[in-house]
């Protein structure tokens, strides 16, 4: 999506995307929730204070516990050579 679609979509100027695009503007809370509805992401991925872009879908967030969401959302950061010590601790733990 182009500064102008982006701009018409949140009833912005095209210059105001390019300010927050360049770090000259910080967006408010309300345009990062809108700014992450848009891309279908978090305001969390947003401002950077997460790399998962996708956040867990909320009909399984719905059917997760909050400690299951954050395990989830931790396992995901991990990479691929830690996530598989990680899985063979929990089934160790499992079989223990």
């Amino acid at each position: 999506m182009n500064q102008i679609a982006l701009g018409m979509e949140l009833n912005f100027s095209q210059k105001i995307i390019s300010e927050y695009e360049n770090g000259k503007v910080e967006p408010s809370i309300t345009t990062l929730k809108k700014l992450a509805s848009i891309f279908n992401t978090s305001v969390d991925y947003i401002i950077e204070y997460t790399d998962i872009r996708q956040p867990i879908d909320k009909i399984a967030q719905s059917e997760l516990s909050e400690t299951e969401c954050e395990l989830l959302n931790e396992f995901r950061c991990l990479p691929k050579e830690k996530q598989n010590i990680a899985l063979g601790i929990i089934m160790g733990l499992k079989h223990s």
